[in-house]
């Protein structure tokens, strides 16, 4: 079996960044990863990466593959191969996957965050069929219709108002008193005509058959009632891919915890990007860590093998 110099788990920004960097120095490594793109490609408008004034993320992720392109023959990208389990093994490290086995010396984790469920009665029964995680995506899908999002922070608030250019009512639901986020959002959800708010309220069920019809809510006073809607729009937080490695030291939100230069307790393991412990998480932050992440790998090959 091959040993290569380095497995790259996640092709997100991070991860992405990363590869460049490793590539130059013309390592052998691949990337296995879900997707291309990572929560980016979640992104509506994008106005705050250097260089590119204003785009959406998926317009970024396709200017990050056309970067990768200029490197293809220096490395295998396997996409739609998540990881399933990292081990420690003599020499290195074993990444297993559905599809295979990968002996590396060296590993980077850049898996990102996953969109966390509401866990109620017909959430996952009725996914794709009117529930969904990604405003950006399916708002245009929801033209002349009435949409329920459930969440009360800034990513609520964000598909709320993206949302609101389609349907014609949007209705947020948060288990909170308030709204909590940026104060500018707050404010445009105030203003909104098309928007009303329902807080200190539960979301207990996502009702339909074969598409969604309706959603059971519980309000301040703890009664149960149901509405009519179209779609449900899960905006509840993220949550770190980690579960796949065990080994490593994590915080109590399952993120795993680096140095500055993203480096964990474990040698031979560095981790990037949203998922881990670096608070601020913005596209252009994991691209520099994914960065330090790689220029830091390059030494440490240098030096120990």
């Amino acid at each position: 079996m091959i040993m290569f110099d380095c497995v790259i788990v996640g092709g997100g920004p991070a991860g992405l960044a990363a590869a460049v960097y490793l590539a130059r120095q013309k390592l052998s490594f691949i990337i296995v990863t879900g997707d291309v793109g990572g929560q980016a490609l979640w992104s509506d408008d994008v106005e705050n990466y250097l260089g590119f004034h204003l785009m959406n993320g998926i317009e970024l992720v396709n200017q990050f593959k056309k970067h990768l392109e200029d490197y293809k023959d220096y490395f295998a990208l396997k996409e739609g191969e998540e990881a399933s389990k990292i081990e420690k093994m003599e020499g290195g490290f074993r990444v297993a996957t559905p599809q295979g086995l990968y002996e590396t010396k060296t590993v980077l984790i850049a898996t990102g965050t996953k969109h966390r469920v509401l866990g109620v009665p017909g959430e996952k029964e009725l996914y794709g069929k009117g529930v969904t995680y990604c405003a950006n995506c399916d708002s245009p899908l929801y033209k002349d219709k009435t949409v329920y999002v459930i969440g009360g922070g800034n990513s609520a608030m964000d598909a709320a108002l993206f949302v609101e250019k389609y349907a014609t009512r949007v209705v947020m639901v948060s288990v909170n008193a308030e709204l909590q986020g940026d104060a500018v959002m707050k404010a445009k959800i105030a203003q909104s005509k098309k928007i009303n708010v329902y807080l200190s309220t539960k979301t207990t069920k996502v009702m339909g058959s074969l598409i969604v019809t309706g959603i059971g809510l519980m309000g301040p006073d703890g009664k149960e009632y149901e509405e009519k809607t179209d779609g449900v729009f899960i905006e509840i937080g993220l949550a770190p891919v980690t579960g796949f490695i065990d080994f490593v030291a994590k915080d109590t939100h399952q993120q795993i915890i680096v140095d500055k230069m993203t480096a964990t307790n474990v040698e031979g393991v560095w981790a990037a990007g949203d998922v881990t412990d670096v608070t601020e998480k913005q596209i252009s932050v994991a691209v520099g860590e994914g960065s330090k992440g790689a220029l830091a790998i390059i030494k440490y090959l240098q030096t120990h093998h």
